[in-house]
């Protein structure tokens, strides 16, 4: 099965990181995830990443360095999750395209209901007792 190119945004500010809650409809209703999408055809990782953040939650990002990539099977689709550090250049998360946002601590980012993929980047972005 091939993989899809999936981006996810590591925003770190004030030493909590930003996640959001998938909306009710769609993949993973209520799941936890970092913030970002899949990469569409013509697009970069980086490209996707910049235009997810506009379009889910509202604000204008710089992607910086990738940071990790994890590859994730479910039982119809096989993803390759791109991890990049971003930072917010303008603008305020807002729970546009996504059901609600949460600054939280690394060590309680184990508290959330994150997808198999998300809880993987924690292990290996936020090494620690709760991941």
């Amino acid at each position: 099965m091939d993989a899809i190119q999936v981006t996810a945004a590591i925003i770190e500010r004030d030493g909590v990181v930003l996640i959001a809650r998938r909306p009710p409809s769609g993949r993973h209703p209520g799941s936890w995830e970092f913030p970002g999408g899949k990469v569409e055809p013509g697009e970069s990782p980086r490209e996707c990443l910049a235009r997810e953040m506009e379009e889910e939650v509202e604000i204008a990002v710089v992607v910086g360095e990738e940071l990790a990539t994890v590859r994730h099977t479910y039982h119809d689709l096989a993803i390759d999750l791109l991890a990049f550090r971003c930072e917010i250049v303008e603008g305020e998360p807002s729970d546009t395209g996504c059901d609600a946002h949460a600054w939280v601590e690394p060590g309680s980012l184990g508290d959330y209901d994150l997808l198999p993929p998300d809880r993987e980047l924690v292990r290996i972005l936020f090494p620690g007792p709760s991941s």
